[in-house]
């Protein structure tokens, strides 16, 4: 007995999709305001920054408030410019060596066997309900032991090793990286890092982009 089983397609109207666009873009608006409202008082002057009731949008837009800054950090000990150097350093080699280290990672357990690859995926899930609180006294007894407090191990290092991105990456390769491909790379001749780095991670480009934004 055969049975007829109908797939029902969701189908949306024209008048629908634009309902559903002007609704996410009033969405989107709303969640932008707090940004405007930062962007609004970096150039409002000392005047409308202290208004009550305080103005949404800037009247007398000016530059001061960014001359002043440079001013005040510049007659302190710490220029403003090591600051920036500062995060631009840490941003880059920690979201760099991040996202390499864990697309690696990821790729050694989606697409190779080995005693234990089970238990390490269940780690790395269950690592994700920590949140950064909980192990911030370990991290810093670690880093501690091994000598590089305020210095920029403690900020880059620890960013390496972080379990989001190593899960994110799982599971895009999990299910965007056929076994194929990685088998006829391997007919014709390729090393594993290369195929790692030029036939997995062009085919994953997605998954790391959202992992550099996030």
């Amino acid at each position: 007995m055969k049975l007829n089983i109908r797939k029902h397609k969701i189908n949306r109207s024209f008048g629908g999709d634009i309902g559903v666009f002007l609704l996410l873009a009033a969405g989107g608006a709303f969640m932008s305001l707090p940004l405007i409202y930062i962007v609004c008082n970096a150039f409002k002057p000392l005047n409308e920054l202290f208004l009550f009731p305080p103005q949404f949008f800037v009247r007398n837009p000016t530059m001061n408030n960014f001359k002043d800054l440079f001013i005040l950090m510049g007659n302190s000990w710490i220029p403003f410019s090591r600051y920036a150097f500062n995060s631009i350093l840490v941003v880059v080699l920690g979201t760099g060596g991040h996202v390499f280290f864990a697309s690696l990672g990821a790729f050694a357990i989606t697409k190779y066997k080995f005693p234990g690859v089970k238990t390490f995926s269940v780690l790395v899930m269950l690592s994700l309900m920590f949140a950064p609180q909980v192990t911030a006294i370990p991290n810093y007894l670690v880093m501690s032991r091994l000598g590089w407090i305020n210095t920029y191990f403690s900020l880059i290092i620890p960013a390496w090793g972080m379990s989001l991105g190593f899960y994110l990456m799982s599971k895009f390769m999990n299910s965007m990286v056929p076994d194929t491909i990685l088998e006829a790379a391997k007919i014709d001749g390729a090393s594993e890092f290369a195929i790692f780095w030029k036939v997995v991670m062009p085919i994953v480009k997605p998954a790391w982009l959202t992992l550099i934004i996030l």
